[in-house]
């Protein structure tokens, strides 16, 4: 699995590919979960039909459209891995996430996400690979994430819709004041943001963050090497179910220069 796939200004290996279609269905339900879902239905539906014609299938519209995007996520990740033509892929992962940014939009342009608000970057931090991650003083971001930023475990990150990861200083302060031995970058995260309500993060929705804009694509999972930070071990507790604690990852839309203490606006382009 040595091929690369281009879709526009984003670069994907053959794992990249197969890893992404593996969380379709999981995107589509976070991306319409607690919202009026059936504004998506138009989009999940076409993307569905051209899935479906890609992987030679019929239509099985029995468990849902939520459940039949999983499935085909799944076989289309199966059918990467065994060697899928490379033109097949680009235009099927180019579907899936031009699907998906066209849902986002449409959930914004309904003001389903939410008006505008405003906070601050109150730390950035990279690493060579690993956590924690170094706090610095400011960072040039490109498509792929944050110049300089890696990560040891290059099978679970990396991905472009992985290319920034985001936290909220709020949510850090109140794990510190239950005891728990956590900081900004410890977990991970490449921009650490205060002000910003972090119960409205969530996919779909964009932010401006310096010159950089953003899409928030999927809640990070929190993994063991997170452990250490938490008193009882448990580092489930920021996972999403728990509520708004996640760290959420992001497809960088417009590159640039972010530096501690830029402004950043949930929701920049809001009844546009």
């Amino acid at each position: 699995m040595n091929n690369a796939f281009v879709i526009g200004p984003y670069r994907f290996t053959a794992t990249d590919a197969a890893r992404t279609f593996g969380v379709l269905g999981p995107w589509w339900f976070e991306l319409g979960r607690h919202l009026d879902a059936k504004l998506l239905e138009p989009i999940g539906d076409a993307l569905a039909g051209h899935l479906t014609a890609a992987l030679g299938r019929d239509r099985d519209r029995r468990g849902g459209l939520v459940d039949e995007l999983a499935h085909l996520g799944s076989a289309a990740a199966i059918a990467v891995t065994n060697a899928w033509a490379a033109s097949t892929t680009e235009s099927s992962l180019a579907a899936m996430l031009d699907g998906l940014s066209a849902g986002a939009a449409v959930l914004r342009r309904a003001g389903e996400l939410g008006p505008s608000a405003k906070g601050a970057v109150a730390q950035l931090n990279r690493s060579g690979g690993g956590v924690p991650k170094t706090a610095v003083p400011s960072v040039e971001v490109g498509y792929s994430g944050v110049e300089g930023d890696r990560q040891r475990v290059r099978f679970h990150h990396g991905r472009p819709w992985q290319g920034l990861c985001l936290w909220s200083q709020a949510v850090i302060d109140g794990l510190t004041a239950e005891g728990h031995p956590i900081a900004a970058g410890t977990a991970g995260e490449n921009v650490t943001m205060r002000g910003i309500p972090w119960d409205r993060i969530r996919p779909g929705v964009q932010l401006r963050i310096g010159e950089v804009l953003c899409e928030a694509s999927l809640y990070a999972l929190p993994c063991a090497a997170n452990a250490q930070w938490f008193s009882d071990r448990q580092f489930s507790r920021i996972h999403h179910d728990r509520g708004p604690v996640s760290r959420m990852y992001a497809t960088v839309l417009e590159p640039g220069r972010i530096t501690v203490g830029d402004e950043v606006i949930l929701e920049p382009d809001f009844g546009a």
